[in-house]
């Protein structure tokens, strides 16, 4: 069966949701890493797909130090200790990281991908 784009499911990659004075909370809808060099590696895609939260995290105005909460979605838990070094470095200037949840999602991932990664945040107002 062939799908159109208007077939396809509608999804936003970020939602900000107001919370009054104080600032919004950001959503960010799980992101991956489906580069050829980095097929089968978790570290290089645990690091790209954390480049690439940074920038849509700054489009908003916001940085990794804004993110409250990670949900990561790996293709197999023996990939933690490589996923979980890159996390940690990718946290290691917040005053207080994320809270975090990692769920084995095994071949829902697709063939060579190892981790998607989604995040929210809060973004103060200023």
């Amino acid at each position: 069966m062939s799908m159109t784009n208007t077939d396809r499911p509608r999804y936003s990659p970020a939602r900000r949701i107001p919370l009054g004075a104080s600032g919004d909370l950001l959503l960010l809808s799980g992101i991956l890493c489906v580069d050829d060099d980095a097929r089968d590696n978790i570290e290089v895609q645990t690091r790209r797909i954390f480049d690439r939260i940074a920038r849509a995290l700054a489009k908003h105005g916001a940085s990794l130090s804004d993110i409250v909460k990670t949900t990561s979605y790996l293709a197999d838990l023996a990939d933690y200790e490589g996923f979980n070094r890159v996390r940690v470095e990718a946290f290691k200037d917040c005053q207080e990281p994320p809270a975090s949840t990692a769920v084995g999602a095994g071949s829902l991932l697709g063939s060579g991908t190892r981790v998607e990664i989604e995040a929210v945040a809060f973004v103060p107002s200023h």
